[in-house]
């Protein structure tokens, strides 16, 4: 049941990855650019490096809150989906939140059926160190948002990806 639980949330992240990714010509969204940096990010107990992204979208649909973000010169994005964001606040990615809550890191978001090579905070590592990290969105209008955020996360194989001191400013698409 578990490994269900993990594989629905490894989908639903990738699912609205997709969608919060693409306008629909009917919808008359505000848009605007968005900035994702972090201090330190890295895959599979390899040094970590900095991470900068300007390619990058936070898209609110009711109380659903994505931002996903694609490293400049690289493959690598980073995606957290929030399922109650109605204000600024404070928000938990573990394993077990009770609002849906989640993370997923790519090595290279154009192979996204590659186990190997996604990252979930709904995975756990082999030794049974849960996923998780933290979103703290500091301000929230219609048209903005800013904040900070950490994750750690793992692949089916229990193999570690993580985001250290991570922070993002931009306008917020509303759908």
């Amino acid at each position: 049941m578990k490994k269900l639980k993990h594989a629905f949330i490894l989908t639903m992240l990738i699912a609205v990855t997709a969608v919060s990714c693409k306008k629909d010509d009917d919808v008359k969204a505000s848009t605007g650019s968005v900035t994702v940096t972090a201090a330190n990010y890295g895959f599979d107990g390899v040094n970590g490096s900095n991470f900068k992204s300007t390619k990058a979208a936070i898209v609110q649909v009711g109380n659903l809150w994505t931002l996903t973000a694609i490293r400049d010169g690289g493959n690598e994005s980073i995606t957290i989906v929030l399922g109650n964001v109605t204000a600024a606040g404070t928000f938990d990615l573990d394993e077990d939140n009770t609002d849906g809550n989640g993370a997923v890191l790519l090595k290279d978001y154009t192979k996204t059926a590659d186990p190997l090579l996604n990252y979930s905070t709904g995975y756990s590592a082999t030794g049974g160190m849960k996923g998780g990290g933290q979103v703290k969105i500091t301000k929230l209008t219609d048209t903005e948002a800013e904040g900070e955020f950490y994750i750690v996360a793992h692949t089916q194989a229990g193999k570690e990806a993580f985001v250290e001191q991570g922070k993002f400013t931009g306008k917020v698409t509303k759908q």
